[in-house]
């Protein structure tokens, strides 16, 4: 069976059970939609002329085989002139039709869908509006020049490059006074638009070219729903739009010399040029200025002006062909003079690169190719700029520092006018260091480049020390001594003992340090200075030597490393008294001992608890001068209970040359217990001290003796 016959039985079927019900509502969910030439359009605009229209409606479901469908047109000005077009099923879903409407005015479209007795009508409707362009408005139009006022037609010739208004008027019988909206296209591009009650108005102003315009304007009644439209082309007269222009170039300033073609010039010297436009025809245009050379632009600039001018500007040496141009933007015309010139290298300025270092005293040290740099030093740049004649332009500097062929630190770029320039000190690392120094002009772009190398050594932790002592004399002169081993002084003669202890330094580098100055006198300090940066003739004054034999060290310290130098000499400050009896000590106890600082002797009786047989005994003797040696030593011991004497060699000990000297030895053949009484006698004349002092030449041969007891 067809599917239509089928759709017929279901309708039918329908229909008969439909009447026992309650018709409150439509069977289907029909949506309903019309459009216009396949788009969802909701206004369309037509001349009368051009009312064909073709309408589509389309259907949610496929019933337009057994439904209907038509066409409701209703004139919105007269709602009661309603018109119905039937249409015609293209498929199960879609209708059409077409209608034609003769009088001008406003319509609403819409679609109307019938099935078994339900109506559905669409979604949406159009808007047609017809409009009559042969009755209704006619807009004319005529072109006023701003600038001269002149008012053309559009049949005649218009000056081109020049700004005009449309003049618009119209018929306007049909109006009935009412308000009315225009459009005006220029060139098909909408330019102006608004609503107006006049019969004429003027349009805001159009540039017209140099070629042909189409101007279009739209007159719209919106009351009587009237519309009119007047389209014109216009053309252009024919105009010689070329141009040439005067140029002038003078030195120092725009009144200054005028130079001329083939002039020799410096590269310092300031120029001014001045350009003017000669037109043959005025145009209202921008013009570029250009001035330029073979490989650079000095100046380019675009104005409306018909004159420019332009300095101070320089050119750099050699044969210079000046290229002078102008082009006209509207037109792109353009025109150029070429201006042959010499110009000589002028050297505008000559420069110094220095590198200098401070020393410990805050000097500045100028660096060589022979200075040893070390990390410790503070260096710093100076640049000294001599100008070759009289400039109060800025300089720019340029500085960059290079570290092993690799850029170091960040590069100093400075401007100034300033002919002497110090950087702050620094610091470096170890390693081989290029200084790049760039100094520029920039309104002559006159420049200069320097390069200075140096080197960074590691710290250089030594130095020697020297010393001085300066002796003063009784008549107030002084006697110096350079790094003496060794002073006698006699305290008797003319020649004091009061000296001057000076200390210098030479070291292999300048960089500031900090040092400790040490002056000691048989192991005690007798000076130490502060934390000082001095090197040269630091003194420690007025000092006495202790008598007799004085062993002096003098030490300087650098207190930033710790290095160290120390020196070493005597001086031997005469005495006339002799070496003393030190310490005797028997069997390891202690029997006699003097204390020089108090001058006390003290003489200790010595306990035996078991008899000793060849004791050994050890002496001692001290002075402030040094002892001479002896290889040995003769002694006597009496025992007084036994009456008997002995004698006795003792050896050396090991002590070395100086202030003391020690004997020691056994006593063979003695028995020591605790019921003796001791005498030890020694010969004077043995121990002589430097200065050939002796207990024996003092005190007429007394000898040194102890006497002690056991117990």
């Amino acid at each position: 069976m067809k599917l239509k016959n089928i759709y017929l039985l279901v309708f039918i079927f329908i229909l008969l059970f439909s009447g026992c019900t309650k018709p409150a509502k439509s069977k289907f969910e029909v949506n309903v939609e019309i459009s216009y030439s396949s788009e969802s359009v909701s206004v369309i605009n037509k001349s009368v002329s051009e009312a064909n229209e073709s309408i589509t409606l389309k259907i949610s479901s496929p019933l337009a085989d057994i439904g209907s469908a038509t066409l409701k047109i209703e004139d919105m000005n007269n709602t009661s002139n309603i018109k119905s077009v039937n249409m015609t099923a293209v498929d199960q879903y879609t209708y059409t039709a077409s209608f034609k409407i003769n009088e001008a005015g406003k319509y609403k479209i819409t679609g109307i869908f019938l099935l078994g007795g339900d109506t559905y009508e669409s979604n949406n409707s159009l808007i047609l509006n017809i409009y009559d362009y042969q009755k209704e408005l006619n807009p004319n139009l005529k072109f006023k020049n701003i600038k001269t006022n002149e008012i053309i037609d559009s049949t005649e010739l218009y000056d081109p490059y020049r700004y005009y208004t449309a003049l618009v008027s119209f018929d306007n019988n049909l109006l009935y006074n009412s308000d009315f909206t225009y459009k005006i296209y220029f060139d098909s591009n909408l330019i102006e638009s608004g609503s107006l009650k006049n019969k004429t108005f003027e349009s805001t102003p159009m540039f017209f070219e140099n070629k042909k315009h189409t101007i279009s304007v739209e007159v719209y009644d919106t009351q009587n729903n009237g519309f009119g439209r007047t389209t014109v082309e216009v053309n252009p007269k024919n105009i010689d739009t070329t141009f040439n222009f005067s140029f002038e170039l003078h030195k120092d300033s725009f009144n200054g010399d005028l130079v001329s073609k083939n002039s020799t010039l410096t590269t310092n010297e300031p120029l001014y040029a001045l350009i003017n436009l000669n037109e043959k025809y005025d145009l209202p245009a921008s013009y570029t200025y250009k001035i330029s050379t073979e490989d650079t632009t000095i100046e380019s600039t675009m104005l409306a002006e018909k004159s420019f001018k332009y300095g101070p500007f320089y050119l750099k040496d050699g044969d210079i062909n000046l290229n002078i141009s102008v082009i006209n933007e509207v037109t792109e015309y353009s025109t150029e003079i070429i201006y042959p010139l010499k110009v000589k290298q002028f050297d505008e300025f000559d420069a110094t690169l220095e590198i200098y270092k401070k020393d410990y005293m805050n000097k500045n040290i100028l660096i060589t190719d022979d200075t040893t740099l070390t990390t410790r030093d503070p260096i710093f740049f100076k640049i000294r700029v001599n100008k070759n004649y009289d400039f109060s332009n800025d300089l720019k500097y340029q500085i960059i520092l290079k570290k092993d062929g690799k850029d170091y630190k960040e590069p100093i770029e400075l401007t100034s006018n300033a002919t002497e320039l110090e950087t702050n000190t620094m610091f470096f690392e170890k390693g081989s260091y290029e200084l790049d120094l760039t100094i520029i002009k920039e309104d002559t772009k006159y420049t200069k480049k320097y390069y200075k190398y140096f080197r960074i050594s590691e710290v250089i932790n030594n130095f020697e020390l020297e010393y001085t002592l300066e002796q003063k004399k009784s008549d107030g002169s002084i006697i110096s001594y350079f790094m003496p081993e060794e002073i006698n002084v006699d305290p008797l003669s003319d020649k004091l003992n009061e000296f001057n202890i000076k200390f210098n330094l030479k070291t292999a580098y300048t960089y500031p340090a900090t040092y400790v100055y040490t002056f000691s006198v048989n192991g005690k300090d007798e000076y130490v200075s502060e934390p000082i940066q001095t090197r040269t003739n630091t003194v420690f004054t007025s000092y006495k030597f202790p008598s007799g034999h004085n062993l002096v060290e003098i030490s300087v310290k650098d207190v930033d490393n710790n290095f160290e130098v120390k020196k070493y000499f005597e001086v031997l400050v005469k005495e006339d008294q002799p070496p003393d009896l030190y310490r005797v000590t028997l069997d390891n106890q202690l029997v006699y001992s003097y204390d020089p600082e108090n001058n006390i002797s003290t003489i200790n009786n010595i306990i035996i608890s078991t008899p000793t047989t060849n004791p050994i005994i050890n002496i001692e003797f001290i002075d402030e001068s040094f002892i001479k040696t002896r290889s040995s030593l003769t002694i006597s011991v009496k025992v007084y209970e036994t009456n008997k004497n002995y004698q006795f060699s003792l050896l050396k000990d090991n002590l070395p040359e100086g202030k003391k000297v020690g004997f020691y030895g056994v006593l063979e053949g003695i028995t020591l217990d605790s019921t003796q009484t001791w005498e030890i006698k020694i010969d004077s004349s043995q121990i002589v001290d430097e200065f050939d002092n002796s207990k024996a030449d003092k005190y007429d041969s007394e000898p040194y003796s102890v006497i002690f007891k056991t117990k």
